[in-house]
C-alpha cells in the first residue's frame, strides 16, 4: 500500500484515537499519520520515546463514524466503536510484558 501523509487535523477522529492510544498503551504518542486512497485506510504511526515507530492501520468508516457519533459516550454502539478502536491498538502494539 502507498500512504500518502496527513496532517492530524485531516484524521477523523483524531482526538478520540489519541485518547484510546494514551489509555492503552501510555507511553506511546502519535508522530505522523498517512492515508491510503485505495482502501480507504488511515495509518497513524506511534511511537515510544527513544525507540521505532509501529504503524496502526484505521478504517476511514470507523474512524468516521466515531467522529460523526450522535450518540451519547455510554450508549451500546459507541461502546462497539470504541472497542473495534481498541482491539486494532492493542493488535499493532504489543503490551511490555509480550515483548
Amino acid at each position: 500500500m502507498k500512504f500518502k501523509d496527513v496532517e492530524f487535523s485531516k484524521v477523523p477522529a483524531f482526538d478520540q484515537f489519541r485518547s484510546r492510544l494514551r489509555a492503552l498503551r501510555p507511553p506511546y504518542i502519535p508522530v505522523k499519520a498517512g492515508y491510503e486512497f485505495d482502501v480507504e485506510v488511515f495509518r497513524m504511526y506511534v511511537q515510544e520515546p527513544n525507540t521505532i515507530k509501529l504503524p496502526v492501520d484505521v478504517n476511514e468508516n470507523l474512524l468516521r463514524d466515531l467522529d460523526q457519533n450522535p450518540h451519547g459516550s455510554e450508549s451500546n454502539y459507541t461502546k462497539e466503536l470504541v472497542l473495534k478502536l481498541d482491539e486494532l491498538i492493542e493488535a499493532a502494539i504489543p503490551r511490555r510484558d509480550q515483548l
